[in-house]
């Protein structure tokens, strides 16, 4: 099974199955994800129905990532027992047009060169269809029956070679993916209070602790516990260089450990990894029809039947009308049954789409589909959230500032125990903050949580709150006037901090704009997105000081989650190509409501990663721009790819209504317009993504006149 005609044979031999829900394919991968409901049948049965369609089907007997089965190919003796009597029949005819010798050599080597095909066509014709191979036998049957069987045995040879090298480009793209599945080791080192044993990686639980040695590859994702490293981390994000690793960061399965041996505590399961994920995005995504495949589909659908009916007509009338021997008449309707086969259309859509996806997973970018690879070579506007995605999201304590008769100390002892429970990224900061100055706080009790605006509990008997602005407001807690003219001579986040209903001070928090994020935005820009916006629930000053370092000139700041929401539906109401990158938990209802949801960074939350049909593993926010370039060359070589096809069908199918084209003149037009359209798809495999640049870049990505 490798183009959506095999696959309608396959649904409508299922059609009438009980308990059978949906079916989607994966050409490239060779492979049919069903639901069904297990009451009224069985994965087991299914495979066996479609084994007796005439497609070889088998059970994984597990749910693991293992390399993609060996595609099978056309006999290589058929093809050449094909090529070896075509050559000696065309000696013959040569020698003596008119030899029996000479069509008997081109009526058996046209039965060789049909032994695949007929099989094939075969299969279809009791499922009560015709399809390509069906149109082959045809065509060089009724050339045999009018004495054109050299012809016949050319065309179906040719068609046998088109057939055979459609296959190896497919095989060449499924070995592309496949790289993805095997960079995940088989065994894992546990460590034990003896040393370490090894253990099959599918053994490795949350929590165990595991010995990577020095040029090994990390088994699963994980936390560094003890030692030093460089990591090589191109097959999961693209980075050029290594990354140095020390106790406390994080490690990814697949990844390849440089000289350093490293105990890593697991944070995943192998089945949950990173690179699991990466490989079942890129899977699933295959069997996903982007809009340009859908409109090819449906035009071939409607295209084949067409030129039938056509080949029928030219069969019956041409003889009529031009006063020609009907076998003439006849000549030209089975040249026609030769170019209604929508080969080279039918492949040229997944063939670029795949190359796409694959391409992008190799610089760190997991698209869920080909439809999302399209938009995003459509997108004029991109909404970006600030923290975590154009800044670190790793906030550092700026100033304390307290009331004259409050101690410094005091306000972070008390800001840090409400916020030692909090799962927001200001409040890691905090707590941290406390430690580093060796403050002990209190245990908090009775904490509320206020979604986008803070959290208060009780502290050694007194109420503490710690939030934003607009939560002091609507508790009605006064922040007093010099207070409020001291924290703004800062720039930065502010969380106020109040003591049984006093504000007792504040801490000012802020972090750095990514170092690419200005070049982003340039980048962006030259690739024709018009306009950009951020979306921020800091104070309007921190989010104006951000985007006047970047060149934003629309923010909007001071938004909850539903704010954000919202924000993303009024801007997809007028900017209809339209992404939103994002990175929260609080970022998720805007990405899914997002016409393109993009989740950046591999430490996104995974409610993020769910909700976003674009995930960016690699940490570099230029990756937004060499997705938008991606999606621009991908629709590029889609619509080449379509003009192609069609464009060569055009031409032969008018030279074969006026009787220039022959039949083997088609099947080879067939196989030309079928290897240009493979191997233009398949240049977005080696796709240059970077920009074209003059000169060194700024090293922290800001303007030059524009740096604090």
């Amino acid at each position: 099974m490798d183009c959506s005609e095999e696959l309608a044979l396959i649904e409508r031999g299922l059609q009438n199955s009980p308990g059978l829900l949906s079916l989607q394919a994966d050409f490239i991968g060779r492979r049919l994800h069903i639901e069904f409901d297990s009451q009224l049948t069985s994965p087991v049965q299914i495979a066996g129905q479609i084994t007796a369609l005439g497609f070889p089907a088998e059970v994984p007997l597990a749910v693991v990532r293992r390399p993609l089965a060996a595609l099978p190919m056309i006999q290589p003796a058929t093809i050449v027992a094909g090529a070896l009597l075509v050559a000696v029949a065309s000696v013959a005819w040569f020698m003596g047009t008119d030899s029996p010798v000479a069509w008997w050599l081109a009526v058996l080597s046209a039965g060789v060169s049909a032994i695949s095909v007929g099989r094939a066509a075969l299969r279809a014709v009791r499922l009560g269809s015709i399809d390509m191979n069906g149109l082959m036998v045809l065509a060089g049957t009724g050339a045999i029956i009018t004495g054109d069987s050299y012809e016949a045995a050319t065309a179906l040879f040719l068609f046998n070679i088109s057939l055979w090298l459609e296959q190896l480009s497919l095989g060449r793209a499924r070995r592309a993916i496949e790289t993805l599945v095997q960079i995940q080791p088989s065994v894992a080192h546990r460590v034990t209070n003896d040393g370490s044993v090894d253990v099959d990686v599918a053994q490795v639980t949350i929590g165990e602790r595991l010995l990577v040695k020095p040029g090994e590859r990390f088994p699963v994702d994980g936390v560094v516990r003890e030692g030093m490293s460089s990591v090589n981390q191109a097959p999961l994000t693209g980075e050029s260089l290594p990354v140095d690793k020390q106790p406390g960061d994080a490690v990814f399965s697949g990844t390849l450990n440089g000289s350093g041996a490293l105990i890593v505590e697991a944070t995943h399961t192998a089945e949950a990894s990173t690179l699991a994920h990466i490989a079942r995005l890129v899977e699933q995504a295959q069997a996903t029809r982007s809009p340009t495949q859908r409109f090819v589909d449906r035009f071939a659908r409607q295209y084949t039947p067409a030129v039938v009916l056509l080949a029928v007509i030219v069969a019956v009338t041409v003889p009529w009308w031009f006063n020609v021997p009907w076998s003439e008449g006849l000549h030209r309707g089975l040249v026609l049954l030769v170019i209604a086969c929508p080969c080279a259309l039918v492949i040229s859509t997944p063939i670029t789409i795949v190359c796409g996806l694959h391409r992008a997973a190799t610089r760190g970018v997991l698209i869920k589909g080909g439809e999302f690879l399209e938009a995003a070579g459509r997108l004029t506007t991109i909404a970006f959230d600030k923290t975590g995605t154009l800044t670190t999201g790793q906030p550092e304590l700026r100033e304390i500032i307290a009331q004259p008769e409050t101690h410094a100390d005091d306000v972070l002892r008390y800001a840090a125990a409400v916020e030692a429970h909090s799962q927001h990224p200001l409040a890691a900061t905090i707590v941290a903050a406390a430690q580093r100055r060796g403050l002990n706080h209190s245990v908090v009790s009775a904490m509320s949580v206020e979604t986008g605006r803070g959290a208060s509990g009780q502290v050694d008997n007194h109420t503490v709150l710690v939030g934003n602005a607009r939560l002091f407001q609507e508790r009605n807690i006064e922040r007093p006037a010099d207070l409020q003219a001291r924290v703004g001579e800062h720039v930065g986040t502010v969380v106020w901090v109040a003591l049984d209903g006093r504000t007792i001070g504040a801490l000012v928090l802020a972090d750095e704009v990514r170092s690419d994020a200005a070049r982003t935005l340039a980048e962006l820009a030259a690739v024709g997105v018009q306009s950009v916006v951020m979306l921020t629930g800091d104070h309007r000053s921190t989010a104006e000081q951000v985007a006047w370092l970047l060149n934003i000139s629309d923010v909007r700041s001071e938004l909850l989650p539903a704010d954000k929401l919202v924000t993303i539906e009024e801007l997809a109401r007028t900017h209809h190509e339209l992404a939103m990158v994002g990175d929260g938990i609080n970022d998720a209802p805007a990405l899914a409501a997002a016409p393109l949801g993009i989740a950046f960074g591999a430490g996104a939350s995974d409610t993020a990663l769910e909700a976003a049909d674009v995930v960016i593993v690699a940490p570099h926010l230029s990756r937004v721009a060499e997705l938008v370039r991606l999606g621009r060359r991908c629709r590029q070589l889609l619509s080449q790819n379509i003009t192609l096809a069609i464009a060569i069908k055009l031409i032969t199918l008018l030279a074969a209504a006026g009787g220039w084209a022959s039949m083997w003149m088609a099947v080879a037009a067939d196989v030309g317009a079928s290897l240009v359209v493979i191997f233009n798809g398949m240049r977005l495999l080696h796709s240059d993504l970077s920009p074209d640049r003059e000169g060194p870049p700024d090293a922290c990505g800001c303007p030059q006149d524009k740096k604090l």
